[in-house]
């Protein structure tokens, strides 16, 4: 009856989360009821292993204390260094009896004592957590009821060990987190939606104090002094969203306008990873961090954009508008050539002024067509096309240019490829663009091909191939970007302003599409404009070889 009051005193205390020291001290004062004239000692082996480390030892004399306050892990320096080292139960009945253990039973037994019982305390594992040791002051053996009352009590040991040293690891780990995440920019937290919609945190940072103006321990208390400090916006929808990514297990991606307690407005970017328990609910894992300077910067950073782009199209119209007039002049004047009016040296003048307004009128198109794209003003004329005549009708403008240069230029469409819905002043001027650069940069004696094909995933793919200087590896994401040049010395070989390829790869992604470039030095560029298949239209066509 005694025994049984005893373990459960002893649960009830584990259960209740006593500090071990109190849970031990109290099993001792149950082990010494059980049998009287016992003096208990529970030992505990340290992190370490090399030390056995007195634990509880209610009626142990204080002469003795010291001595068995810190134990070497060896046979010979006790009773329950002993048992600890044998894995096994150390008995000493009569310290003066000739029958031996190992070591000198005198030894091993604390001054004054002439018995002594020794049991380990072994985890799961079967590892040694420490000892618990019986001493008499005069000789003892113990009986079969005497084991089983010690075997029934050696657990209640391993379990409060091992439960305080579980505690133990979990407190270590949760400082470890916590010094982690105060070191952190932002909120880190753990967020639980439960299947009936409920949602709670269960750990929360103190970035949140900073962040939001609200102490962690208030809202896992209160998850709403965290959704009031929501933006209008974001706080509407913020509860449907969630439910739905808990569903869907969804990577919650989020930036939002937040308003602190103080009333400080502040952007923030949240993070978060679900998993979904047993249970059905859904653990969220993630991060808030502080977004108010990158979303203003990017919203600055915007504001120049526009400012620049509106100072761009200003500027080009006010420009178009004077070199319309001069080309038209020049032209008009160009006319009078036939009549003998003009001298050889004025008429070359007045081409040069008409071929010089011409270039810079087409320069400044092309920045007016880029700003409209980077503002997003660009709509597209869309129409139903003849594919074959719009990659025709662009060659043919510059085959002159092509066969000045030398060079070869051909001609392939596949026969399934025949109508496309594009916008055709658009999808043309890419066309122009990159023939262009094939003639400029191909020698003479080089080759040019354009080919049009079904290519991965039944997209349209307009392909124009030279054989030129091509560009080093390096350069091949520059030349993409606008008044960029792989070749920008001073003493730049060719002319040009570097905006064909990128107006030409924004007009590609208007339609939903890109351009991707292939070049090798000294052997040839590819430029690929890729179009969705969506935009093909129409049964097949014919093919062309040579244009």
């Amino acid at each position: 009856m005694r025994l049984l009051e005893g373990q459960n005193r002893i649960f009830e205390a584990i259960a209740r989360g006593k500090p071990l020291e109190i849970i031990l001290l109290e099993l001792a004062r149950i082990v010494e009821d059980l049998f009287d004239g016992a003096v208990c000692v529970i030992g505990l082996v340290k992190a370490r292993e090399d030390t056995l480390c007195l634990a509880a030892a209610p009626s142990l004399p204080t002469a003795l204390r010291a001595t068995l306050a810190q134990v070497p892990l060896r046979p010979s320096a006790g009773l329950s260094a002993a048992a600890v080292c044998r894995g096994e139960p150390v008995v000493v009945c009569d310290a003066a009896g000739e029958e031996g253990v190992g070591e000198p039973r005198r030894a091993i037994l604390p001054i004054g004592f002439q018995a002594g019982w020794a049991q380990p305390i072994l985890d799961t594992t079967g590892k040694a957590l420490g000892a618990l040791s019986l001493f008499f002051r005069q000789q003892q053996c113990p009986e079969a009821d005497d084991y089983r009352t010690i075997d029934s009590l050696i657990p209640l040991a391993q379990i409060a060990v091992e439960h305080d040293r579980r505690a133990n690891a979990l407190r270590m780990a949760d400082e470890r987190i916590a010094s982690i995440a105060a070191s952190l920019p932002g909120v880190v937290y753990q967020r639980v939606v439960r299947p009936d919609g409920d949602i709670r945190y269960t750990y929360i940072s103190e970035g949140a104090r900073e962040l939001f103006g609200v102490a962690p321990e208030e809202i896992i208390a209160n998850p709403s002094a965290l959704f009031d400090c929501h933006g209008p916006d974001y706080g509407s929808t913020f509860r449907e969203r969630l439910l739905a990514a808990s569903r869907d297990l969804e990577m919650w991606d989020v930036e939002a306008e937040i308003i602190s307690r103080n009333g400080e407005r502040r952007w923030t970017r949240a993070l978060a990873r679900p998993h979904r328990e047993p249970d059905g609910s859904v653990v969220w894992n993630g991060v808030i961090l502080d977004a108010t300077r990158l979303k203003q910067a990017n919203l600055d950073l915007a504001a120049a954009n526009r400012s620049q782009t509106e100072f761009l199209a200003n500027m080009s119209h006010e420009l178009r508008t004077p070199l319309n007039a001069i080309i038209g002049f020049s032209d008009l004047m160009l006319t009078l050539k036939d009549t003998g009016s003009l001298s050889g040296k004025f008429l070359e003048y007045i081409k040069s002024i008409h071929d010089s307004g011409t270039y810079l009128l087409d320069i400044i198109n092309d920045v007016l067509d880029l700003a409209k794209i980077e503002a997003g003003k660009s709509e597209l004329s869309e129409e139903i096309l003849d594919l074959r005549r719009l990659i025709e009708a662009s060659v043919r403008l510059i085959k002159p240019k092509a066969d000045e240069n030398g060079l070869t230029l051909t001609l392939g469409i596949a026969e399934h490829v025949s109508r496309i819905f594009v916008d055709e002043r658009k999808v043309k001027q890419i066309l122009i663009n990159l023939l262009s650069n094939a003639v400029k940069f191909t020698p003479a004696g080089g080759k040019i091909a354009v080919t049009a094909q079904i290519g991965p995933g039944g997209r349209l793919e307009i392909i124009v191939a030279d054989t030129g200087v091509g560009i080093a590896q390096q350069d091949l994401e520059a030349v993409l970007n606008p008044f960029a040049q792989a070749d920008s010395g001073l003493n730049r070989r060719f002319e040009g302003t570097g905006l064909g390829l990128p107006l030409s790869k924004a007009m590609a992604e208007l339609h939903g599409g890109e351009l991707t470039l292939r070049s090798v030095p000294d052997v040839g560029t590819t430029a690929t404009v890729g179009f969705p298949a969506s935009r093909l239209r129409g049964p097949s066509g014919g093919s062309s070889n040579a244009a």
